[in-house]
């Protein structure tokens, strides 16, 4: 196959136009930038953990940063149970069967807790 001859004239005009078209990206097109999305917000979550039958239920929660752990005394006879942390944290002081606490988790990590009044009964919340 012979080659297409060119006259001394047309060759640096062909070789401008081709500069020209991948300057201008139609010979090889740039990939697509991608415009980061604004992330939607997530509204905090509340997870409840049940004191009943002397025991936190359930015993491991996991959490994002941000969100609640909610520890409702359920006992059906009048004892009373604590949500306090193994390390510096938070205490709920005594619940008696209905009462509530709420603690909001705003570090990441692994915490233990358990009750102040019933040493067998543990627990743990992860925040991530």
């Amino acid at each position: 196959m012979a080659m297409p001859r060119f006259s001394p004239r047309t060759l640096p005009r062909l070789l401008t136009a081709l500069v020209a078209l991948l300057s201008l990206g139609v010979l090889f097109p740039a990939p697509a930038l991608s415009v980061p999305r604004p992330v939607p917000h997530r509204s905090a979550a509340v997870v409840t953990v049940e004191m009943r039958s002397f025991a936190f239920i359930p015993p491991f929660v996991t959490v994002q940063r941000g969100d609640s752990v909610r520890w409702v005394n359920n006992e059906d006879v009048g004892i009373d149970h604590t949500a306090t942390s193994d390390g510096p944290g938070w205490d709920s002081g005594r619940l008696t069967p209905g009462q509530s606490f709420t603690h909001v988790f705003e570090t990441p990590g692994v915490f233990s807790y358990h009750c102040a009044l019933h040493s067998q009964m543990t627990g743990t919340v992860t925040v991530r």
